[in-house]
């Protein structure tokens, strides 16, 4: 290579840099402007409405506020077609909050097995069901018990897992429930699609299901009051399996 072509060489790398810095700046630039206009869309987009019927349940609300005066009642229960029941009921009263669990499901194997320890026999098998009944005393300074008294209780003995596949849901009135101005809405899964209810088929292993029933929202707390929701599963092989929930929230 001459001395000239080296010269001219030289050159251009000198200038190539000169001519890909605002390239590169500009590229950077125009990212961040979309960015930035991406962000400011997102944040001035309203977020979808949440379901009030699947949402929280007021033993939750009232049980996680300021220690309320009055007591508060609450009744969550559950009936299956087989016998089965489960029932959830207590008081909720400034600091302390005492409830009973009632449960009675069909004995199993392992149940007919404990029945018969003789050192720790567990509950008794009585015309084929086991049935229990647990009394529970929980203190808000406890927060680990409080919170599963007030939460982790109500999922157990509460529909709000049927929400999660977002049943049709309308607002139908309102009404005076123990004395606390409620909304009240219907529930009926009727006119959904096979496509709209496959996350529960699929996951429940069905091949249809139905919910039906009605559920009252405190409308100053936006939690669930009351409700009477009956849930009907039909199996693959066709058989049926019926459940009935029935919880409310009185201030006494």
């Amino acid at each position: 290579m001459t001395r000239k072509e080296r010269l001219s060489m030289a050159g251009l790398l000198l200038i190539f840099p000169m001519i890909a810095l605002p390239c590169v700046t500009g590229c950077k630039s125009h990212s961040s402007v979309k960015a930035e206009a991406e962000k400011h869309n997102a944040a001035n987009t309203p977020a979808p409405p949440s379901n009030p019927v699947g949402g929280t349940y007021c033993l939750e609300t009232f049980a996680q506020g300021p220690a309320d005066p009055k007591t508060v009642h609450f009744s969550y229960k559950e009936n299956k077609g087989d016998g089965s029941l489960k029932d959830y009921e207590g008081d909720l009263s400034g600091d302390k909050l005492d409830s009973t669990v009632h449960e009675k499901h069909v004995a199993t194997d392992m149940d007919r097995e404990l029945a018969q320890l003789k050192n720790a026999p567990g509950p008794p098998v009585v015309d084929g069901f086991v049935e229990t009944t647990r009394p529970l005393h929980e203190t808000r300074d406890d927060r680990s018990g409080w919170s599963m008294a007030s939460g982790g209780q109500v999922q157990a003995f509460t529909p709000w897992g049927l929400f999660i596949a977002k049943p049709n849901v309308k607002q139908v009135g309102t009404e005076s429930v123990a004395g606390l101005d409620a909304i009240k809405y219907s529930v009926d899964t009727d006119g959904q699609s096979q496509l709209e209810k496959m996350p529960l088929t699929m996951a429940g292993g069905l091949k249809d299901y139905t919910i039906k029933g009605n559920a009252w929202v405190d409308s100053k707390q936006q939690c669930i009051l009351q409700y009477i929701i009956d849930y009907a599963e039909v199996m693959k092989d066709g058989t049926e399996r019926k459940t009935h929930y029935e919880g409310n929230t009185t201030r006494q």
